[in-house]
């Protein structure tokens, strides 16, 4: 992350690089891999939640233009796409679509592992690992019972059932949750049960430091949280929160058995990025996940012939484009400038609101400093202006109007209107601050990851996957 004060080059050569050697390796074994003949019984399935091709090829030139070289993704030698529909609508959310990733079928917005009427329960791949005797792991940048997360293990007709989710979660038997805190613990009206207590009951340690997650050992079952709700942005990120990459490593050293496991791995921060047409946060965010894949990628070296790494997306999110012609070098000075998240400095203008002497003149140096926006036109001045004046009143005073709506959304105008300007200046544009019906890119590197390949619909995602749980399991009792 580019935090201030510090170097974003040096940030980013810090997260990211491995030596040169260990990549020519690591694409040599995957390129192996793909012939289809062995069976993974390692299977990592890394979700980037919201991200589309316009997202992958940002990180891709911000990425270079860092000097830090591509991500590891980009260099997987199997690719496809996925088409991303609902059973309901053209546009899926993220429970549906991680409805249809994980368990092969098509639900309705909202749903989280049940049938379009809400009365079947639908199977889940890392419920079928456990039952195949698998260990299982769920690693995520949002909050563990978040709707991606939410679609391996758990059968609501909500997505926002939140309570009864986190029990599903207990009851899963799953080896080791790591992200964010589970999100209404003790119920909508705080008068239930904490969901933490009814865990330690079951037999959970519920563990909140880095160095209780360092102290626990393969064996015990892990619900690792670091935040009362989502982890904050990669470019947020306090020294004491960890990275994305450190819970992943930590999942792989506790998982790893004889009889194999599974892990999904979501970089759920990313969607809110989007969401708020922030170009800056999302390339730090995918930069940890991208540092995540590579610790998937460094245990895939050891065990090249039974490993399978799947990274894809569940949907696109921000209808985001980048102009054509744009290079390295003229991104990622632009973008770098941002010192910290949209949503960072969404705070810092919600403290400014409530002084009542303040000017837009009084406020220009401090969006100049976190975003970098030096001698602006007068036209962008104006729209800052406009901005401001909004963010300035209570929100319920606001006129959200159709064309207050399409140009901020239901965000702080003032966050919206300096982060548009400056992702306009990277050559990067958003059509909407929602999901889009975009199909979204598969990487696939290892074991049997040939079969990734080419253009499908993501209920397609759950087949290919147990096909090699399947197989894995034959072999194992041959």
């Amino acid at each position: 992350m580019a935090q201030q004060g510090k170097d974003p080059k040096k940030r980013f050569l810090k997260i990211s690089i491995i030596p040169a050697l260990i990549i020519f390796l690591l694409l040599a074994a995957g390129a192996l891999g793909a012939d289809g003949r062995e069976s993974a019984k390692y299977i990592f399935l890394f979700i980037g939640d919201g991200m589309g091709e316009a997202q992958v090829r940002t990180a891709e030139l911000y990425r270079i233009g860092s000097g830090a070289g591509e991500p590891a993704l980009s260099t997987f030698p199997v690719r496809g796409s996925i088409s991303t529909h609902s059973a309901d609508a053209a546009v899926t959310d993220s429970a549906a679509a991680g409805t249809a990733m994980a368990s092969g079928y098509k639900t309705n917005n909202g749903v989280l592992g049940m049938d379009p009427s809400r009365t079947k329960n639908l199977t889940s791949i890392a419920e079928t690992a456990r039952d195949r005797g698998m260990k299982v792991g769920i690693v995520t940048s949002s909050f563990l019972n978040d709707a991606t997360p939410a679609a391996f293990y758990a059968h609501r007709p909500s997505r926002i059932d939140y309570y009864e989710i986190g029990e599903q979660l207990i009851d899963s038997g799953f080896d080791y949750f790591a992200g964010g805190g589970l999100s209404r613990r003790k119920g909508r009206k705080e008068n239930l049960r904490d969901l933490y207590e009814i865990a330690r009951e079951k037999g959970y340690r519920v563990l909140r430091t880095c160095g209780e997650l360092a102290s626990s050992r393969p064996g015990e079952k892990i619900i690792a949280v670091f935040a009362a709700g989502a982890l904050p942005y990669e470019m947020d990120r306090p020294a004491e929160s960890p990275s994305l990459a450190e819970l992943t490593k930590r999942g792989i050293e506790l998982l790893d058995n004889p009889n194999g496991f599974f892990l999904m791995v979501e970089g759920g921060k990313m969607d809110w990025a989007c969401h708020l047409n922030d170009a800056a946060a999302l390339v730090h965010d995918i930069a940890a996940f991208d540092a995540a894949i590579r610790e998937a990628l460094s245990f895939a070296q050891r065990r090249p012939e039974e490993t399978l790494i799947v990274v894809l997306a569940d949907h696109e999110t921000g209808g985001m484009s980048i102009g054509e012609g744009i290079t390295a070098a003229e991104l990622f000075p632009v973008l770098s400038a941002q010192k910290k998240s949209s949503e960072s400095f969404t705070g810092k203008v919600d403290r400014f609101s409530k002084a009542p002497q303040l000017t837009f003149e009084r406020m220009l140096p401090l969006i100049t400093d976190s975003f970098g926006l030096h001698s602006l036109p007068e036209s962008e001045l104006d729209k800052l202006r406009t901005a401001f004046a909004q963010s300035m009143l209570p929100k319920e005073q606001r006129k959200r109007d159709r064309e207050y709506l399409r140009r901020y959304g239901p965000y702080e105008p003032l966050s919206v209107t300096a982060t548009r300007i400056l992702n306009r200046k990277a050559g990067i544009t958003w059509s909407s601050f929602g999901h889009s019906g975009a199909g979204v890119p598969v990487f696939a590197h290892g074991a049997k990851s040939a079969i990734f390949a080419g253009q499908y619909d993501n209920t397609e995602i759950a087949g290919k996957i147990l096909s090699v749980i399947s197989e894995a399991s034959e072999q194992k009792n041959e």
